[in-house]
């Protein structure tokens, strides 16, 4: 797979935060207890989907000890569906590459899941499982803590994801864990159970796709 290194990308000005007005009413609107946690959720997965294009948006939260983490699912939804608080659990101990590049980098880009070396340990468990055939994650902070993770993944086709797609995601979440450290409980995400290591705040040469 051709790989694109972030240090020959042409420099450019950041992206408008083109989500910000809708992510503030909608968290001003939870946060005013106007609406519920899950609408809350669904509220951020759509802006999300409608940014990215995608065929499917998922909501993380990091948890456990650092070399010992999990990434816990607990909200999702696919183009056209319903949202799914199904929970899914993913081990560090079991995909530690994974892990890693996504704590160090603040992304995970894969423009083909099924056949990206880093993701061959879940190619059965979830990739199969869930017809994951490229996928777009970014992680975020929040008090000094890897907090949570926004996925975005195909379910038909591989897709090189545009250096456009990754950083409208990054200022996305950028933004959410703005407007959650304001608030006096950042209940769309559960706390994780202790501060981990500091996520990356720009990607060095990463696994992106061409």
């Amino acid at each position: 797979m051709a790989m694109l290194d972030w240090r020959i990308l042409p420099r450019m000005s950041p992206p408008p935060d083109l989500d910000a007005p809708r992510l503030q009413e909608l968290l001003s609107r939870f946060y005013a207890s106007r609406i519920d946690r899950n609408a809350a959720r669904l509220g951020v997965i759509d802006i999300v989907m409608a940014r990215i294009g995608c065929a499917r948006v998922s909501m993380w939260k990091f948890d456990g000890t650092e070399g010992d983490l999990n990434l816990l699912c607990f909200a999702s939804k696919t183009a056209g569906g319903e949202l799914d608080v199904t929970e899914r659990r993913l081990a560090q101990g079991e995909y530690r590459e994974y892990f890693n590049a996504l704590i160090e980098r603040g992304v995970f880009v894969s423009a083909d899941a099924m056949n990206d070396p880093a993701l061959q340990p879940m190619r059965e468990s979830y990739l199969l499982a869930h017809n994951v055939t490229a996928l777009l994650d970014a992680a975020f902070m929040l008090n000094g803590r890897a907090y949570g993770m926004v996925c975005c993944e195909e379910t038909t086709s591989t897709r090189a994801w545009s250096a456009t797609d990754i950083a409208a995601l990054r200022a996305i979440v950028t933004r959410l864990a703005l407007l959650m450290s304001a608030a006096p409980e950042s209940v769309l995400w559960s706390t994780p159970s202790r501060p981990l290591r500091s996520i990356a705040a720009e990607p060095p040469p990463s696994n992106v796709g061409r």
